[in-house]
């Protein structure tokens, strides 16, 4: 059997054979990078081989079926070996999917069948854990996995995620002038957010948040505070007024802090610690269990946290013990990305029939940077 994925998903079975290999995975402080403390695995399932369990026992890996049977016993050692192997295959890859000897021999030698879990399904392992709270307890946790090897992954991503605004103080004619001499890139209609919202605000325009257009969305985002729409679509707004999509900068932009001091009547201080704690709780939960396009509950779906295979091959996590460290990283690692136009139709002015005002619809996507 070969198996032909992309980074990430040969990253999943990287992941799973380092663990299987270590026993263990360090946790991550706030910077991602692996800490002292170590999380110690006594077993692992892969949702996309739900009626298998790998025991790790001393040195040796027992894998056992749904019956209970044991079908195999892997030295450790061995795992070792393709886990490196599939390291280096995967960063010296070419093109967005491809095959991997090694994800083949891994599939070979510890019996895998499922080579990809329904996309609904948030945890991408579940791992047997020594409980950090109950002495000699075991808990699983399921736990998703992010790789630091592929392309820059995508937190939230668009769809259903759009904010419409509308521009006032400007006749709909005088703002689609703008857009229309606004800078644009090669080939391209129209000039995008990142030129069109600085030039419409030199032109002394005002774009005003109007509404959230999946009132699905609407309801998730109401979920983290009933104030948390305008917040973010004022963020969102702000950061491509400045040109810094950055999301530590976007929550701490002077302009967004002045305009929520005024519309929610609090003092700057109160904002500040308002706007980044809300953005970190929105992070976290995109992380752990929401989708934007379903309705939420609240929740958290990866109830252990997260695994993510560094550059170097090493894996490290953030369990829920280290939440805070886990909303730091986050929010100091992530920025807004600038989905395409066409595909979302959004990032252009536009005129509905009879409108006085032209408007606008802006849509979210969150990228790791």
């Amino acid at each position: 059997m070969s198996i032909t994925a992309n980074k990430g998903e040969h990253s999943e079975t990287l992941v799973f054979l380092r663990i299987l290999h270590e026993g263990a995975v360090r946790v991550a402080d706030k910077l991602g990078k692996p800490g002292h403390s170590r999380l110690k695995v006594a077993a692992i399932q892969r949702p996309s081989d739900p009626g298998m369990k790998f025991h790790i026992r001393d040195e040796m890996i027992h894998v056992v079926d749904i019956a209970g049977k044991e079908i195999a016993v892997v030295p450790r050692q061995a795992v070792k070996a393709i886990a490196d192997n599939l390291y280096g295959q995967i960063v010296h890859s070419k093109g967005a999917s491809f095959n991997c000897s090694a994800s083949d021999d891994a599939f070979e030698l510890l019996r895998l069948v499922g080579t990809k879990a329904a996309s609904t399904v948030k945890s991408d392992l579940f791992l047997d854990v020594y409980s950090p709270v109950f002495e000699g307890e075991g808990v699983s946790l399921g736990f998703s996995v992010k790789s630091e090897l592929g392309g820059l992954p995508t937190l939230l991503n668009a769809g259903a995620t759009q904010f419409q605004y509308r521009v006032e103080d400007f006749s709909v004619e005088d703002a689609m002038a703008v857009q229309e001499s606004a800078p644009r890139p090669a080939g391209k209609d129209y000039p995008g957010p990142m030129r069109l919202l600085p030039a419409l605000n030199n032109s002394r325009a005002r774009v005003v948040f109007e509404s959230v257009v999946n009132p699905i969305f609407e309801q998730n985002l109401k979920m983290v505070d009933t104030t948390f729409p305008r917040i973010l679509a004022s963020t969102l707004l702000q950061a491509y007024m400045r040109g810094d999509l950055s999301l530590e900068e976007a929550v701490e932009c002077p302009a967004l802090l002045d305009e929520l001091s005024n519309a929610l009547s609090l003092p700057k201080p109160m904002v500040i610690r308002l706007v980044r704690h809300k953005m970190k709780e929105l992070l976290r939960q995109s992380a752990l269990g929401m989708n934007p396009g379903r309705q939420w509950e609240g929740q958290i779906e990866a109830h252990g946290g997260w695994l993510i295979v560094k550059e170097d091959g090493s894996v490290v996590c953030f369990h829920v013990i280290n939440d805070d460290d886990f909303r730091d990283y986050l929010l100091a690692n992530t920025k807004f990305d600038t989905p395409s136009m066409s595909r979302h139709e959004a990032g252009y002015l536009y005129k509905q029939e009879g409108d006085i005002m032209a408007r606008l619809r802006l849509s979210l996507q969150v990228r790791f940077k």
